[in-house]
């Protein structure tokens, strides 16, 4: 695990040093830095040594003889039967990592090595004769990729904040991913917060030489069901199989190897495999907050009980924003999902007894895991039996719904059901058109941020409404959000996060089946549910779904009140230049007179932090957030 960035610059050569980019990967790779350059090339890695400990496994890598050099952020979890089939065709290999395969394999059978591959994957590969270069994405986007072009020069990074040394100047914002930002609470693939700022998609690649681009998809999510005939009991069996094969391939490593176990099915399920496919030492890891509601750690121990696990209670302190201003200088842009406070402390605290974690990410979207996919079935069915005027009429009689409780939840069935999926459904965590227009001043001209959702629905409009929207996650709130989420978190923390249900074989396996039996009759996780009751206490196949909790909307009434203050309402900064904050305080307002916008004014929050931290540098990224009531500028 890694991080990388890159330079070829064909009129003026490289800069003289890439420690700046170095500076901003040092957490993803604090074992080992080295930089490689050739004629108009230079690059540099930022090594978290993994697989083969040696400075032979170091990277930017080539191979004796050979006329490509590689750098390489990520693990290859079939790197072993690769090997057997190169070493079949006459490769020899200096080192026992899977960087010197995923190079002889590309040497070999070029860009079609990349449908080879399971795991997670960013690459660069230099072709110095040719002057040729390649960059490649795992195909759910497991790891970042950035670049930026312009005439006879493209620099590249892990991530947006890695880039921005590379670049003259850092770039206006664009107001096509402000607006999505906005929408969504994060910045989608197809779009990047600062002009001329592109992102590698998920399953792609980009070929560059003198005078060309190129760019493609080598895997995409299949746009229907392949085996609409499959039994749930045969579905059972092979999904087992597969997710067995999945964790076993993630057992590799020659660093402390453990799991988050918390006591939801996913991380437990994975547990439970994981020490039936592992002969050594294997740490079990459960974190939880005392007095919160959502400590998990005692279901979880009658996992790690049964299986002999070592497992180690993590007492994480009660959630705080201060880090925030140190994640989103990772990242590079704005990033509104909350939970990343979390997913960092209890990747802190893991670290200090494993480096490698494998997690149960992924679970929720392949299998049915979400109670939305329970709603937009039920809006499906609604939308059937109730004329399409009484549905407008219901629609607008509660879309105005501000407050939690039943009001807001069946203004969005209503939402769901008033229109084809394609047309009703949105993010309803971001806001609104109307709000979003207030914000900016403006609609930006030609621009929707709800196209990520219906152009993905459209194309999967044969399908049932929840079939359709689980395809649709994988392509927009996996790599847009939970996949960022995670990498940031746990890289932050120097850990490596390796997730068995979002294996490629797992994931083309779990959407090869129609909804009729991966989701019968509205029962989530169906399919998980059999395996769960055979490998597990029954205490989790009982137990509710949880997760830690974030108080951002306690947050935005109190502590956090002062922060508002600094980030989003004064009117002599860049966020200033970027939303009007006259209309964040009207809505700040609505929220202390009793409306739920805490996550909507925390999305503002964190686009306030990153314009201090990444536009103006008037914030340094390791100063915490500061807490308190207005005026306050106390630190968390």
């Amino acid at each position: 695990m890694c991080g990388f960035g890159g330079v070829i610059d064909l009129r003026r050569g490289p800069p003289d040093s890439l420690g700046d980019v170095a500076a901003a990967l040092s957490h993803r790779g604090p074992d080992a830095r080295h930089e490689w350059r050739e004629g108009p090339c230079a690059l540099v890695h930022c090594r978290l040594r993994v697989l083969d400990l040696s400075e032979r496994a170091d990277q930017p890598m080539s191979r004796p003889g050979g006329r490509v050099v590689v750098a390489y952020n990520g693990e290859i979890y079939n790197f072993r039967e690769l090997r057997t089939e190169l070493e079949a065709a006459g490769c020899a290999f200096v080192t026992r990592s899977d960087t010197e395969v995923l190079l002889a394999g590309y040497e070999l059978w070029g860009p079609d090595v990349f449908a080879r591959l399971r795991g997670m994957f960013a690459a660069a590969f230099w072709h110095p004769d040719q002057r040729r270069l390649v960059l490649a994405r795992d195909p759910l986007g497991k790891k970042p990729l950035v670049y930026a072009l312009s005439p006879g020069r493209i620099v590249f990074a892990s991530t947006v904040g890695a880039l921005l040394p590379l670049l003259d100047r850092v770039p206006a914002v664009s107001r096509p991913a402000l607006d999505c930002y906005l929408g969504h609470t994060v910045v989608p693939f197809e779009h990047a917060m600062l002009e001329g700022v592109e992102k590698l998609p998920p399953g792609g690649f980009l070929e560059w030489g003198a005078g060309t681009v190129r760019t493609g998809r080598f895997w995409q999510v299949p746009s229907a069901p392949a085996s609409p005939s499959m039994p749930a009991a045969e579905a059972a069996v092979e999904l087992e199989r597969l997710l067995r094969q999945a964790v076993r391939r993630r057992l590799e490593s020659d660093v402390p190897l453990g799991l988050f176990l918390s006591a939801g099915f996913d991380s437990s399920l994975v547990a439970a495999l994981a020490a039936q496919e592992h002969t050594g030492r294997l740490v079990a890891v459960t974190a939880g907050t005392a007095g919160s509601g959502y400590d998990e750690r005692s279901v979880a121990g009658l996992v790690a009980e049964r299986y002999g696990l070592e497992h180690r209670l993590v007492e994480v302190p009660a959630v705080s924003a201060a880090p925030l201003p140190m994640l989103l200088a990772e990242l590079g842009e704005p990033f509104g999902d909350s939970s990343i406070l979390p997913s960092y402390e209890v990747a802190r605290a893991a670290r200090r007894e494993i480096t490698v974690a494998l997690t149960g990410d992924g679970g929720d979207e392949a299998f049915f895991g979400y109670a939305t996919f329970r709603g937009v079935r039920l809006g499906e069915r609604y939308r059937r039996w109730m004329p399409a005027p009484m549905r407008r009429l219901l629609r607008a009689a509660t879309g105005g719904a501000t407050r939690e409780g039943w009001f807001r939840r069946a203004g969005a069935l209503f939402e769901y059901g008033a229109d084809p999926i394609s047309e009703s459904y949105r993010n309803r965590m971001g806001f609104g058109p109307r709000d979003r227009a207030a914000l900016l001043g403006g609609a930006v001209p030609g621009h929707r941020a709800e196209h990520i959702y219906t152009e993905r629905l459209e194309r999967f409009r044969s399908l049932p409404d929840a079939d359709a929207l689980r395809r649709t996650f994988f392509e927009t709130y996996l790599p847009n959000d939970y996949l960022p989420k995670v990498d940031t978190a746990t890289m932050a923390a120097s850990l490596e996060a390796r997730s068995p249900f979002l294996d490629v074989d797992v994931v083309e396996f779990a959407l090869s089946l129609p909804e009729a039996t991966a989701f019968p009759g509205g029962r989530l996780k169906a399919l998980l549910r059999p395996l769960v009751a055979r490998l597990l206490p029954a205490e989790v196949l009982r137990r509710p779904k949880t997760g830690f909790g974030v108080p951002v909307g306690r947050w935005m009434r109190g502590p956090l009140a002062g922060a508002l203050e600094e980030f989003v309402f004064r009117r002599d900064t860049a966020m200033a230049g970027l939303i009007d904050p006259g209309a964040a305080r009207r809505i700040h307002a609505q929220h202390l007179a009793g409306a739920d916008h805490g996550t909507r004014l925390w999305s503002l929050l964190c686009l306030g932090i990153w314009a201090a931290v990444v536009l103006e540098r008037r914030w340094p990224a390791g100063d915490p957030l500061p807490v308190g009531g207005p005026g306050s500028v106390r630190a968390a």
